[in-house]
């Protein structure tokens, strides 16, 4: 008799758990956790997307996993949107020599328009950033001053990309600063940086890394949802 009691215990006990589904039990928990992820994910985005910052100063050192973090945010960033399917981006990782190159060109330009204590201090700034990755377009045969051409569009699909992957190294705790300095444009970068001029034109400089302290506040926006938001009948 004490052994039947304890046989039925233990089964009331297991129909009370997960650890006995039926049919129809399984399918009610797949069916309820799909439902529940599209809302999850879509959480996660949008507070991916609020939250990220640009960072102004880094750590010196990069992480060690920065290598596979940048290989999965550039894979984010070619899927940005791409009329044509042009697939227009280029990206070049800088090493020590062409980063010195850039630093020193950028030193330059600033020497000589301020002076050249305030190129030292800039030199001093910028060979202090540990990621660079430069971003550039490559140039079509179309006016890009004309609205349709396909040069506009391919620039605004590289911006797009850049901005995946900025989401993607910060989903990834990785911060970044896009930089669009005028050492960007003088024809000298591009041949610090390894490309053709007459080919490719910069899109702008990625600096990344972890940030030091904690995260910038939000900027305090100057038009919300509903000065920017217009229904049209």
């Amino acid at each position: 008799m004490r052994s039947i009691i304890c046989i039925l215990v233990a089964a009331a006990q297991l129909l009370a758990t997960d650890a006995f589904t039926t049919p129809q039990t399984t399918i009610t928990t797949r069916s309820s956790q799909l439902n529940a992820r599209p809302q999850a994910r879509s959480r996660e985005v949008h507070k991916n997307i609020l939250s990220r910052r640009t960072i102004n100063e880094f750590e010196p050192t990069l992480p060690d996993n920065w290598e596979k973090a940048l290989e999965k945010s550039i894979e984010a960033a070619i899927y940005a949107p791409n009329h044509k399917r042009t697939e227009p981006w280029r990206f070049y990782l800088l090493g020590p020599k062409s980063i010195e190159k850039v630093c020193q060109l950028n030193a330059d330009i600033v020497a000589s328009k301020k002076g050249e204590e305030a190129g030292q201090k800039k030199l001093k700034r910028w060979l202090q950033m540990p990621g660079w990755l430069v971003v550039t377009c490559v140039k079509g045969n179309d006016d890009f001053n004309d609205p349709t051409s396909l040069a506009r569009e391919d620039y605004a699909a590289c911006c797009c990309a850049v901005q995946n992957l900025c989401l993607s190294l910060h989903s990834q705790g990785i911060g970044t600063k896009w930089t669009t300095g005028p050492v960007n444009f003088d024809d000298r970068f591009a041949e610090a940086v390894g490309f053709a001029p007459e080919k490719e034109f910069t899109v702008g400089t990625l600096w990344f890394g972890n940030a030091v302290g904690s995260s910038p506040s939000p900027p305090l926006k100057r038009l919300a949802v509903e000065g920017t938001f217009t229904k049209v009948e």
